[in-house]
């Protein structure tokens, strides 16, 4: 699992009878920054992968990618069919990105439109503005305090259920790859490497692991995510989790561990099935 910083504290119960392994990528959490000048692009990220796994001599394990961090998983069992035997995908961004001021079908406007609704209704965004410019004008030297201040304020659009952000053990503001500027340049850094557009949906067609996409209805990452994922996944099944946003394992951890174990043991949790149309 990448994304250690995020997820090592709060996905520790998928511990229990299997060894796990989370790391971060180069540049992020524990690992060492990224040197200024040195060129950062997304085929890196399958070069971090495959030094984890050659350090550790895996010949095949299964693979957890979370956000964007899934769209790189995805991408990865694809290229490495004999690799990954199974593939979990929890609220993993889209695979297609048409520009900032696409022409969507309808639905998928709607969708947009829920979401940045729901985003307005559960922040407070002038507060936010306002610490943004108390630290451009040089307030809040200390970077750790800034990022979880910056954190509580924006935190709440990802949620479905903000108040689990309270039952995280996570605490990624307390290293300084995660503050919101070094966050946000080397992912700007990343995405600019794929271009102005892409479409990488003829890739992810070659994944052969059983996947199981788990997606909350609320997360900011479109629903659509997942039915694409859902589709073009020969070997696929969607759960979907309601008032859910994008930590599934802090809003409704009933359902979620219970049913990555399953998966994880080999056999589609209760509730997961396949989509059969995506925009």
């Amino acid at each position: 699992m990448p994304a250690a910083c995020w997820l090592q504290e709060d996905l520790e119960p998928l511990a229990r009878g299997r060894r796990v392994v989370f790391f971060d990528r180069s540049g992020r959490g524990r690992s060492d920054a990224i040197p200024a000048g040195v060129p950062v692009t997304f085929a890196s990220e399958f070069e971090d992968i495959d030094s984890v796994r050659a350090h550790l001599g895996l010949d095949v394990f299964s693979l957890m990618g979370w956000s964007y961090m899934g769209l790189v998983a995805g991408l990865y069992a694809a290229d490495h069919p004999d690799i990954v035997e199974r593939l979990l995908l929890v609220g993993a961004t889209s695979m297609r990105y048409f520009g900032p001021t696409p022409v969507l079908p309808p639905e998928l406007e709607r969708e947009l439109d829920e979401s940045l609704r729901r985003q307005r209704e559960r922040i407070d965004a002038d507060a936010l503005k306002r610490l943004e410019a108390e630290r451009a004008a040089g307030g809040w030297r200390d970077g750790v305090a800034f990022c979880r201040e910056h954190r509580r304020l924006s935190g709440p659009r990802q949620f479905g259920r903000p108040e689990a952000m309270l039952r995280t053990k996570a605490d990624p503001c307390a290293l300084p790859n995660e503050w919101p500027t070094a966050l946000a340049s080397l992912m700007q850094q990343i995405y600019a490497s794929l271009g102005a557009t892409w479409d990488l949906s003829d890739r992810v067609r070659r994944v052969r692991a059983p996947t199981l996409v788990v997606h909350g209805l609320e997360d900011l990452v479109l629903p659509n995510a997942a039915r694409l994922w859902g589709t073009l996944i020969e070997d696929a099944r969607v759960l979907w989790l309601a008032g859910v946003g994008h930590f599934p394992w802090l809003e409704d951890p009933a359902t979620f561990f219970p049913a990555v174990d399953a998966f994880l043991r080999g056999r589609w949790p209760d509730g997961a099935g396949r989509v059969t149309q995506a925009y």
